[in-house]
């Protein structure tokens, strides 16, 4: 399941894709500080986005995984959105492009998945206040079509037709439709500037 991704997506990119929409973006905290990289990892910042309540959303760096519900469990960073509700905690996290790794023995062969005509997609996740701060996981659905050949199982990508309804009320999440996701081979040291 994903465990890395790219944000390479400066957040004035991310303001003006979110005004198209209507959803005017706010900086509770300031500019988010987030350096461009080809590998976001569990326990690193990230910039997430949430609803406000003043009908526009938030930026914030937020870090990746909830911590385990039990001792010896590990960090929660993909959790399966089937047949659970969101109240609350909903959260978009853009990501130019993510990364999927078949195969059972070192050194795996990695695939990147990267979005057709957009400059990002936006996974639905899940944030959630810890005693060590707020933490968020990625929301799973079964593969669509583009992924099925190399996993069985994908990150939920909402739509930016739908962010104001998964930010506001928590669409129903499904997989993406053939044709979302340009997949290939990259060697692991590979940059996809």
């Amino acid at each position: 399941m994903c465990n890395a991704y790219a944000m390479k997506i400066p957040p004035s990119v991310l303001v003006e894709a979110f005004h198209q929409f209507r959803i005017p973006l706010v900086f509770p905290e300031g500019m988010p500080n987030a350096e461009p990289t080809d590998m976001v990892r569990p326990t690193d910042p990230a910039p997430i986005i949430r609803a406000t309540n003043e009908g526009a959303a938030s930026l914030a760096q937020v870090r990746w995984g909830l911590p385990p519900s039990a001792t010896g469990r590990p960090l929660l960073i993909n959790m399966r959105s089937e047949g659970r509700t969101f109240c609350d905690g909903r959260a978009l996290i853009p990501a130019s492009w993510f990364y999927e790794y078949t195969g059972t023995r070192y050194p795996k062969t990695r695939w990147t998945l990267r979005p057709i005509g957009e400059p990002f997609v936006a996974f639905a996740g899940l944030v959630r206040e810890t005693p060590v701060g707020a933490r968020f996981t990625l929301l799973t659905v079964g593969a669509g079509p583009d992924v099925q050949p190399i996993h069985g199982r994908q990150p939920a990508i909402v739509a930016p037709e739908n962010w104001a309804a998964w930010l506001n009320e928590g669409a129903v999440l499904h997989p993406s439709p053939a044709g979302t996701l340009d997949v290939f081979q990259t060697p692991p040291e590979a940059s996809l500037l």
